[in-house]
């Protein structure tokens, strides 16, 4: 008869009650855990758990819990007493943990090298893992850390443009030479045809193309690929997408006539949709990030967190480690205040990009993680922690 509290575990996910029995391991996260926290700082927190055996075996799966449970609180409290504030906090399913921590993940590297000193709850299970931590660590952190990074930029100029330059009127159809009330083309007719247009693109997208190769040949492609563009063009890799978009168009054999409708119909509805984003952003804007945009013209605490992951990036292919607390934290601090203008951050970010990039092809890590290894690492994790019927 199958145990009452899988049943349970199975049929409502991963339960608040349930935790205790299942944790291996808790730590703080975000600004507590880089050494970049203020009085006024959330207590963010990140765990990890072993879910029951048959879960992994089963047709039902749990990935992750989500909020504050009591356990969870009182593990915090005994960090910081009389804390009651609510409890950001989020805890893994192991499988999940150490498949993203294998692709890179900045935010699961922090949790699998937090700072022992940030540690609220661990676990032989948990220990054994971290002495291996070093075996996540592969060459596609260059590539993680700086797209993460390439984020927030992108937040902080998407933001700045708002700005300085905010749109003034909700896009109309008449505006792309469409008729107000209607489509020029029938909605059938546009799902069909885009649908062609996004097959014959998927077509061309490099892991179509490589399929066919190992991982790490395709990994090795993708980075001559980008060195290529880097030296010629002066920017990494990344298709024209209007001009991808109409050439796959044609070879699908959409008429050039119909193609301008459609095209008019996606211009008029990326419009609207950005105009919609501002409308939110403004509608919903935290008051104190508003405040710093106001203050510096931009969004310092993204800016903190774009130099965080150029700098650990940096670090990993530096040194093959990785410091959660971070060693730079003063720095962190000064960027969050607004110290750097807007043009002195975008000038930093391109040149620790170049450094980045520099490093990177001395090619100092793994091209990707031993996939074979880590599988027989969390397999025996388990199974060891089930049989034990603990994670002692």
């Amino acid at each position: 008869m199958l145990d009452m509290t899988i049943q349970t575990l199975w049929e409502n996910n991963m339960q608040h009650k349930d935790l205790p029995s299942h944790l291996i391991f808790l730590c703080l996260h975000g600004s507590h855990a880089y050494g970049t926290h203020t009085e006024t700082s959330d207590v963010d927190v990140r765990g990890v758990a072993v879910a029951p055996l048959m879960t992994y075996f089963g047709t039902r799966n749990w990935e992750q819990l989500s909020d504050g449970s009591p356990f969870l609180q009182e593990l915090v409290q005994k960090r910081f007493p009389g804390f009651d504030e609510p409890l950001d906090s989020v805890i893994f399913n192991i499988t999940k943990f150490v498949r993203l921590s294998a692709d890179a993940n900045p935010n699961m590297l922090d949790i699998l090298f937090a700072h022992p000193d940030d540690w609220l709850y661990t676990s032989p299970t948990w220990e054994r893992l971290y002495e291996k931590r070093h075996m996540f660590l592969s060459m596609r952190v260059q590539h993680t850390y700086t797209g993460y990074a390439m984020s927030q930029l992108k937040r902080i100029r998407t933001h700045r443009k708002w700005l300085l330059d905010p749109p003034k009127e909700k896009p109309t159809r008449e505006s792309f030479d469409l008729p107000p009330q209607h489509s020029l083309v029938p909605k059938d007719i546009q799902d069909l045809a885009e649908s062609y247009i996004r097959k014959k693109q998927q077509e061309w997208q490099l892991d179509a193309l490589f399929e066919h190769l190992p991982e790490e040949t395709r990994e090795e492609v993708r980075e001559q690929l980008s060195e290529y563009f880097q030296m010629v063009h002066g920017r990494p890799y990344q298709p024209h997408e209007d001009l991808e978009r109409e050439q796959a168009a044609m070879q699908a054999g959409i008429a050039a006539e119909l193609y301008k409708r459609l095209d008019a119909e996606r211009r008029y509805k990326h419009a609207l949709h950005h105009w919609k984003q501002y409308q939110h952003w403004t509608r919903e804007r935290n008051p104190q990030r508003a405040e710093l945009e106001k203050k510096f013209g931009y969004d310092s605490k993204h800016a903190s967190h774009l130099v965080r992951l150029m700098l650990s990036a940096e670090e990993i292919l530096t040194t093959g480690n990785l410091s959660v607390k971070h060693p730079q934290a003063d720095l962190l601090r000064e960027v969050r205040k607004g110290v750097w203008t807007y043009d002195e951050l975008i000038t930093w970010a391109e040149k620790q990009e170049q450094v980045i990039r520099v490093l990177a092809a001395e090619k100092p890590l793994p091209r990707s993680p031993d996939r074979d290894a880590i599988d027989q690492l969390v397999t025996e994790l388990i199974m060891a922690f089930h049989d034990k019927g603990t994670g002692s």
